[in-house]
C-alpha cells in the first residue's frame, strides 16, 4: 500500500493534476497548460536555445570596388573619321570678270559678257544678277538673271542680255549687283 501511495504521489507530481498556471485551468482537467492559451499569458516568443557562440576569425579586410583581376573594357574606336565640310566664300563676285558692256541698236538690247572661274574644290552653283543703269539719273534701264553650275577649277562664259528700246543717246553702266554661290548637289 505504501508503494501504491508513493506511485500515486509521483504520478500526480508528474502530471500536475489540479495545479493552476497563470490563473487558468485547462477545462477542469488536470495536466500542464502549453503555448500560452490562458487569457493573460505573454505572447509566444522565438526559441530561447539559440547558440550565442558564433564563429570567430572571420576576415575583416575585404576588398572594396571591383576585383583587380577582371579584364578591363576599352571603348571601341570608331571606324570612321569626321572631316569638316569644305569652306567657301558665298560671294561669287570675285569669281567673275565682265567685258563688253554695250547696247546693240539692231537687236535693241543691252549686252554684257561674264567670265566665271570657280576656284573652289567642289562644283559650285552661281545665281547672278546683272543691271544696266543710266549714268545721268541712276535709273534702272534693264536687268538680267543667270543661274549656272561650274565644276571645280573650271571656267564658263555667259552672255547677259536685257531688251529695251532707247529713243535718245544715253550713257549707261553695266554691273553685277549680286553673285551668290553655293555647293552644287549634282
Amino acid at each position: 500500500m505504501r508503494i501504491c501511495a508513493i506511485a500515486l504521489v509521483g504520478l500526480i507530481a508528474l502530471t500536475g493534476c489540479g495545479k493552476k498556471k497563470g490563473g487558468s485551468h485547462d477545462g477542469g482537467l488536470g495536466g500542464f497548460v502549453s503555448g500560452g492559451s490562458g487569457g493573460n499569458d505573454n505572447p509566444a516568443s522565438g526559441p530561447t536555445d539559440l547558440p550565442t557562440d558564433l564563429p570567430s576569425g572571420m576576415p575583416t579586410d575585404l576588398p572594396s570596388g571591383a576585383p583587380s583581376d577582371l579584364p578591363s573594357y576599352d571603348a571601341p574606336t570608331p571606324s570612321y573619321t569626321y572631316s569638316a565640310p569644305p569652306t567657301y566664300n558665298s560671294d561669287g563676285t570675285n569669281d567673275i570678270t565682265a567685258t563688253g558692256c554695250d547696247y546693240d541698236e539692231s537687236s535693241r538690247s543691252f549686252q554684257y559678257t561674264l567670265n566665271l572661274r570657280n576656284p573652289e574644290t567642289q562644283s559650285m552653283h552661281y545665281s547672278i544678277t546683272i543691271e544696266w543703269e543710266d549714268q545721268n539719273g541712276g535709273s534702272l534701264l534693264g536687268s538680267d538673271y543667270k543661274s549656272v553650275t561650274v565644276a571645280s577649277g573650271s571656267s564658263q562664259t555667259l552672255s547677259a542680255t536685257s531688251y529695251r528700246t532707247l529713243t535718245q543717246q544715253t550713257s549707261f553702266t553695266c554691273k553685277v549687283t549680286s553673285a551668290l554661290k553655293y555647293p552644287s548637289s549634282t
